[in-house]
């Protein structure tokens, strides 16, 4: 039996293109998404785990149980970069639309309050800070192991 068609790994290393829908409707951009189980994530992860770690470990030392101001900056500063990490690029349509149906769609770069958006991540938490529901849209996307499935149809 070929079980390649369950290989999900490689795609999640490289990443998928996503058409984005936000309050259920198309943004006419794409994001190129790694998935939950791709090398980067991973690492991400296990560094996210040691700062926690380390966080507690100081709570505990000064004999607090809550956190001070600084460890709760520092650790939410960390759920914005899971959702970064899982960022890999962006491509943007022009769309013409008759109705729901989708008539043609040329690239054109995508813009945010008329500053043009780059591949790097300075752009990327620009774009999830601004628009906090791409954060789910990215999240969820990532976590769903079907997305990143080799026989996948393509964008």
């Amino acid at each position: 039996m070929e079980l390649g068609q369950l290989v999900t790994q490689d795609n999640a290393d490289t990443g998928v293109w996503f058409p984005v829908e936000l309050y259920g409707k198309p943004a006419d951009f794409d994001l190129l998404i790694l998935g939950d189980d791709s090398d980067a994530v991973q690492q991400h992860g296990r560094k996210t785990m040691k700062k926690l770690k380390g966080v507690m470990a100081k709570s505990a030392k000064s004999g607090g149980a809550e956190f001070d101001d600084e460890a709760v900056d520092e650790l939410a500063d960390s759920g914005d970069e899971a959702v970064l990490v899982r960022i890999a690029g962006i491509r943007g349509w022009n769309v013409e639309r008759k109705g729901s149906k989708v008539i043609s769609r040329q690239p054109e770069p995508v813009t945010l309050n008329g500053e043009e958006l780059k591949n790097d991540a300075a752009s990327y938490r620009k774009l999830i800070s601004k628009i906090p529901a791409l954060k789910e849209f990215v999240l969820k996307v990532s976590r769903d192991r079907t997305n990143f499935l080799s026989e996948r149809s393509g964008n």
